[in-house]
């Protein structure tokens, strides 16, 4: 499986990975409504880049902020909506036929669905404008939708299923599946992408974990950067951006409603798709990383 795929398959099991986390939610009783909201920083290292030939080294600062109030319209059934805000910059040496930054800004939309007690289905879409630029365009606009469902073989074994379409991709249409499970006191392997990771609780604060992280999008470039960079196919051109991170970090509950993360590790995949213009770029390089997370949930 290529890069590119790897990470289309994530976009969706991330989803149906959260439907894990609603479950709980469906069955707060009193708790009306509900607000999840998480900022998120990275820095890779540079690494040497090539298409045909090396054009030098290239590293990348990532953030991002995922905000999505949950309302519970009636027993079983959450109606979903927020907002996420994405941008990735680039060091770049002046061959780089490659952006300076890529950034998203969408909607987040969606319902979250418990079928008796074993099931829960999400429906997600997140329309709203991935590019290179911070202006706003009609051609940018785009709608990735979510189907997701996971299903509760008992309270330490969990499956997730489901179908990502983004009509931007390679592929537009994509399916998976992953579980999530407890096999011991203080253990859970988590094999639900783009997250996988096995994880320690080291105690009720403090949790340990290593594994893999796949980041990623579908954005388009502005009509004239083809001709700013030789390459006229690259007009308007549709790029998937990659990221497959290998690493361990920890995890420290600061309270009941917030969590702090640190993590480090090697990215081996990080690549510039241009699929319909036929570029590609990617690194020849491990370089590393380092990231962190505030998550909160009310």
């Amino acid at each position: 499986m290529s890069a590119s795929s790897a990470w289309k398959l994530g976009v969706f099991l991330t989803l149906s990975g959260l439907v894990f986390s609603a479950a709980h939610g469906a069955d707060a009783g009193s708790n009306r409504t509900s607000w999840e909201s998480d900022f998120r920083f990275a820095f890779v290292g540079g690494s040497e880049f090539k298409d045909k030939s090396t054009i030098g080294s290239v590293d990348a600062i990532n953030w991002g902020t995922r905000n999505v109030l949950s309302v519970q319209a009636r027993d079983g059934f959450l109606i979903r909506f927020g907002f996420e805000l994405e941008r990735s910059t680039f060091g770049l040496p002046k061959a780089a036929k490659l952006p300076k930054s890529l950034q998203a800004a969408s909607l987040v939309v969606g319902t979250d669905l418990q079928l008796g007690e074993a099931w829960i289905v999400r429906l997600e879409a997140q329309p709203g404008f991935y590019s290179n630029r911070t202006s706003i365009r009609a051609r940018d606009f785009n709608v990735p939708v979510t189907i997701g469902a996971s299903y509760f073989i008992s309270a330490d074994l969990q499956l997730v299923a489901g179908v990502s379409v983004d009509l931007n991709r390679k592929y537009p249409v994509l399916p998976g599946a992953g579980f999530r499970w407890k096999f011991a006191a203080d253990w859970v392997l988590d094999a639900i992408l783009p997250t996988p990771r096995l994880e320690y609780s080291f105690n009720k604060s403090l949790l340990l974990y290593a594994g893999g992280d796949l980041q990623g999008g579908t954005y388009r470039v502005d009509r004239n950067f083809g001709n700013s960079h030789g390459n006229t196919r690259l007009n308007d051109a549709v790029v998937e951006y990659t990221q497959i991170r290998v690493g361990g970090g920890a995890s420290w509950k600061v309270c009941p409603d917030v969590t702090f993360e640190l993590e480090a590790g090697a990215v081996p995949v990080h690549e510039f798709d241009f699929h319909r213009a036929d570029e590609r770029v990617r690194s020849t390089g491990i370089p590393p990383y380092a990231g962190i997370a505030l998550k909160a949930s009310f």
